[in-house]
């Protein structure tokens, strides 16, 4: 009899005869992932008070490109969550909504037109030394570029709350500005807010300002000469030295680039890089590499053994990152290989290779990579490209770790278990 069930229920789950036997389609039982109450709630609250039609937007060129961004914006202790949005109506300008959590709901307090219809930068920062958090919001307009032209806008916001209402200031005059940063430039332990403009046929204007009396007061300013100059990738500040913090600017100069310090001595800006010294032929971004807080330039080297290769383009450079010496040049002090297409980067090599790394003549861009020593051609790291059927037999038990795939590539390295880059070097990650 039992048999007699078991073959009937069989037969109708085959035949899909009835609703009560058949399985459950595979894709209801998908459900999004949840977030943490207090994020959803905030997630519904912000989906209703979005007018129709409207979208939330990222800043293009910060560092955290959250959609929502939280910052205690009153000193209460307690974060607002803060929303760039851009209505239907693609010609508007964007619009900025500000919310507040009130004994478990999430309330919207504010919500003001903005001064452009992108959002280039987003910067959260106590500008007017009141103590509490600043909002810096970058506007730029479409179709145009903000690297080339002071096509921007820069509003600083201060959030004022009251019992039940709230306002956002405006902190002095709208400023134009191709980029921005804020450093603490000339030492009082206040950030200041450096624009850079650049000027057609004229060069990179520099003006840094400290926010006093209501409104920005210029403290200094500069013109650094370059006529050539196109733009700017990437305008970074912090520690250049042990003792010294500047602005560091990667600057466009045809399909090359080239970076320029500049510090504050004595409350007057001054550049301190000659321009050859820091010049590449490709872009190069300037950060610290090595993790010791201070900034980095890199270089793009040739490796040592190919400068008989006709075709300069199949030669895979090295970055050669180095630091202000203090005076007008550079002190190397680690290399790295970064792929040129901006699929995978590796670890910067340990500094006891410094200048002691090639790649073997043997490697061909795209297909295989091997890194190894100049003194002694032990090799240090190698870098495949596989296909996914290669993969599939090869990366098992071989050392091999994955950088980057596709559906029709994978690229993966291993490094020499005793070499210097084995896991067992101090202070040496093996991935």
């Amino acid at each position: 009899m039992w048999l007699s069930v078991v073959g009937t229920a069989g037969l109708l789950l085959l035949s899909g005869c009835s609703d009560t036997l058949s399985l459950p389609d595979p894709t209801s039982l998908i459900q999004p992932p949840r977030l943490p109450a207090d994020k959803e709630a905030l997630r519904n609250t912000i989906d209703r008070q979005l007018p129709a039609g409207a979208v939330e937007v990222r800043a293009q060129n910060s560092s955290d490109t959250s959609a929502v961004r939280y910052e205690d914006l009153d000193g209460d202790g307690v974060n607002e969550a803060i929303v760039f949005y851009k209505p239907a109506n693609s010609g508007e300008n964007l619009h900025i909504m500000i919310l507040q959590n009130q004994d478990g709901t999430w309330v919207k307090m504010l919500d003001i037109v903005g001064e452009g219809t992108t959002l280039d930068k987003l910067e959260f920062m106590d500008v007017s030394g009141d103590g509490h958090i600043d909002i810096l919001a970058g506007f730029g307009v479409d179709g145009e570029n903000p690297a080339s032209a002071g096509s921007n806008v820069l509003m600083v916001y201060s959030y004022v709350r009251s019992d039940s209402q709230a306002v956002l200031e405006t902190l002095g005059n709208k400023l134009a500005y191709s980029a921005f940063s804020l450093v603490d430039l000339n030492g009082d332990g206040r950030n200041e807010l450096a624009l850079i403009n650049l000027k057609p046929n004229v060069g990179t204007d520099i003006k840094v300002y400290q926010y006093q009396d209501n409104n920005f007061q210029e403290l200094s300013s500069l013109v650094l000469p370059n006529k050539t100059v196109t733009g700017y990738y990437n305008v970074t500040a912090g520690k250049i030295s042990e003792t010294q913090v500047g602005l560091v600017l990667d600057m466009i100069i045809g399909s090359g680039s080239y970076t320029q310090i500049v510090v504050m001595k004595n409350g007057i800006l001054q550049s301190v890089l000659s321009e050859d010294s820091a010049f590449r032929d490709g872009w190069v971004k300037s950060e610290d590499v090595d993790g010791d807080g201070i900034i980095e330039i890199g270089l793009l080297n040739m490796p040592d053994g190919w400068s008989y290769f006709e075709n300069k383009e199949d030669i895979p450079m090295l970055t050669l990152y180095s630091r202000w010496d203090g005076k007008k040049g550079l002190t190397p002090v680690r290399e790295q290989y970064r792929d040129p297409n901006g699929r995978f980067v590796l670890q910067p090599f340990p500094e006891s290779l410094l200048k002691n790394v090639t790649l073997n003549t043997v490697s061909i861009v795209d297909k295989y990579l091997q890194f190894v020593t100049i003194d002694t051609r032990e090799w240090v790291e190698e870098v495949r490209f596989f296909t996914p059927a290669q993969w599939q037999n090869e990366s098992e038990d071989k050392g091999w770790i994955k950088l980057y795939g596709t559906s029709s590539q994978v690229i993966a390295y291993r490094v020499n278990p005793d070499g210097e880059l084995a896991a067992d070097k101090a202070g040496v990650p093996s991935t």
